[in-house]
């Protein structure tokens, strides 16, 4: 063989090399929710993280879609890589129960990072008799519209040993109508579940003196320890103009999930994105200020199991205790 051919097979062989370590992996797809909801903006900063990760090339879409439920239909059919669920949710898909009652169990379901909580909050007049959940006894409390109640807010009373009976009264009535009777004094009470900031508290904060009920105690450590999809939160109210302090309370969390077939290194590429730059994350809305490393690898409220790539990521660089997720 001549040293010419010597030299251009292994040219050859150098570029082939190149081009293949070059070569970026396969496109990823994260589902979200409506693109005026907070699951859309946190995939899209999950995306900017992940193809930030590496200097391949590597892609990531984000999916609009209907939600939840939408997401862990799509997300076992394999149209989705990840997809952001609340925990809830995805204990029901785990279980089939809920809206995937009568369906097939998911028990192929993994979660890979917690994010933001849907937290029970309970309004009241500041300059009001209700001081602390207790005072609640006797008092009306207004729930959802018609036929929307706020199950967290049953669950939850369900906990205090006295339960909804000592209430004055469940009321369902629509949200336009409820931060003019709490300010009136019609109702002492809203329970709303939903993630901070929140435009109907803030609406709820500027009508009238308005303050958030701490809900601390043996009634919220025990949904949370009966609940597995719950985790205990802390509302910073600093999120809302002109408040100052904390309140405990408790929810479902918006999770990232994917499957146990979901292969170790996209997990691994997406978490290092992640928890390299979670102050990034942290500043893309408002909605994500809570967001720590402490809080993606805690292991209460996720819904499913950890990927095992996962939990040994997050192991592996301190950021929980437990990382698991069982």
């Amino acid at each position: 063989m001549s040293r010419r051919h010597t030299l251009t097979s292994a040219t050859a062989i150098c570029l082939a090399l190149a081009g293949t370590a070059m070569a970026a992996p396969a496109p990823i797809t994260i589902g979200t929710g409506p693109i005026a909801g907070f699951a859309y903006p946190l995939g899209g900063e999950l995306c900017r993280l992940f193809e930030g990760a590496g200097n391949d090339k590597a892609r990531c879409v984000v999916a609009s879609t209907d939600g939840s439920v939408d997401n862990l239909t799509r997300l076992r059919e394999g149209e989705l890589t990840f997809a952001v669920v609340q925990s809830d949710v995805a204990a029901d898909a785990v279980g089939a129960t809920g809206p995937f009652a009568g369906g097939k169990p998911f028990p192929e379901l993994r979660s890979v990072a917690g994010f933001y909580s849907q937290a029970l909050t309970v309004l009241v007049r500041a300059d009001g008799t209700v001081k602390q959940v207790d005072d609640l006894k006797g008092q009306r409390v207004a729930v959802g519209a018609p036929g929307q109640p706020e199950p967290l807010f049953t669950e939850y009373l369900e906990g205090l040993g006295w339960g909804k009976a000592a209430l004055g009264g469940i009321v369902e009535m629509p949200r336009n109508e409820q931060i003019a009777a709490l300010c009136s004094g019609k109702i002492a009470a809203i329970a709303v579940t939903a993630p901070h900031p929140n435009g109907f508290v803030r609406e709820a904060l500027t009508a009238c003196k308005v303050a958030l009920l701490d809900l601390t105690g043996p009634a919220l450590d025990a949904v949370v320890g009966s609940h597995p999809a719950y985790g205990a939160t802390r509302l910073d109210l600093s999120v809302y103009d002109g408040q100052t302090g904390a309140v405990q309370s408790f929810g479902p969390r918006a999770v990232l999930m994917t499957t146990v077939k979901l292969e170790d290194a996209t997990v691994e590429r997406l978490l290092t994105g992640l928890v390299h730059h979670v102050d990034d994350l942290r500043k893309a809305h408002p909605a994500f200020v809570g967001i720590d490393a402490a809080a993606i690898a805690a292991p209460t409220g996720l819904g499913a199991d950890r990927h095992p790539a996962a939990t040994k990521y997050l192991t592996d660089n301190k950021t929980g205790d437990d990382p698991s997720g069982k």
